[in-house]
């Protein structure tokens, strides 16, 4: 698969600072939400006392989602810096995001939505567990009053996600996590190296199987609560044979990544 590889940055005056944040999301036809959420991710990282780099992996888009991320790039805040990795053709969502977590040259790496369903400042959350020695931060939606932010969704995707996590836990595939499917996600950057080089599913339960490859490797796995919100337009749709599509995907988990031993540099 050919990735094209566009970047662009700012950085203090003397040399360019090394990201201390890099910030993935993934983009497939994006250009009517992309700008919205690209503006706010990048007033946020340039508010922050850290250099930020924001990496969009683009999955083929056909509309203007590249173009957007170029014309963004060529107005940058100071110490910002931007990336577009790009898949020739749709390839899925967690294949786009493994493309663009190995790309993002961050000490710490996140991923989340175009859609920012999970607001970009609750990432601050994620760091603060990073810095305190955290590999692998996950976000739940799961409020520590028990209170499930997914109420919001229609009662379709609701029953989805219920049906999903009642296989996934019958299965015992990380049982202990009530959520694996939170959009938004944060690594060490050997975390995210070592994890994301194994990753292979790309549809709907890749979320799942980061975590269960993080497990694999011997990383710890911290559930952070945080604010999330159903937005329109979620390229999710749901078919009669998607249950056995995750059942197998699943049972493959298993065979795909055994307990491994981590992988250098």
């Amino acid at each position: 698969v050919t990735v094209t590889n566009h970047v662009a940055a700012t950085s203090d005056v003397g040399g360019r600072a090394a990201p201390f944040v890099s910030i993935v999301m993934p983009a497939y036809n994006e250009e009517a939400r992309l700008p919205a959420g690209l503006d706010r991710v990048t007033a946020f990282l340039a508010a922050q006392p850290f250099a930020g780099e924001i990496v969009i992996a683009d999955d083929g888009s056909r509309d203007c989602t590249p173009e957007i991320v170029r014309e963004r790039m060529a107005a940058l805040p100071a110490g910002v810096s931007m990336r577009l990795v790009q898949h020739e053709r749709n390839r899925g969502k967690g294949a786009a995001i493994r493309t663009g977590v190995l790309a993002a040259t961050g000490r710490y790496v996140f991923f989340m939505d175009a859609d920012l369903a999970t607001p970009v400042e609750e990432s601050l959350k994620l760091l603060d567990e990073l810095k305190r020695g955290a590999a692998v931060v996950a976000g739940s939606r799961i409020q520590p009053d028990g209170s499930d932010m997914r109420a919001s969704q229609p009662a379709q995707r609701r029953l989805v996600g219920r049906l999903f996590t009642t296989m996934r836990k019958a299965m015992r595939v990380l049982p202990d996590i009530d959520d694996t499917q939170c959009p938004m996600k944060g690594f060490d950057r050997e975390a995210a190296q070592s994890i994301f080089q194994q990753q292979r599913l790309s549809g709907w339960i890749f979320d799942a199987e980061v975590l269960y490859i993080a497990r694999s490797l011997g990383y710890g796995i911290v559930s952070v609560p945080v604010s999330w919100r159903h937005v329109e337009g979620s390229r999710l749709r749901v078919r009669p044979q998607q249950a056995w599509e995750v059942f197998r995907d699943l049972v493959r988990l298993r065979f795909l990544h055994p307990r491994k031993t981590r992988a250098k540099g």
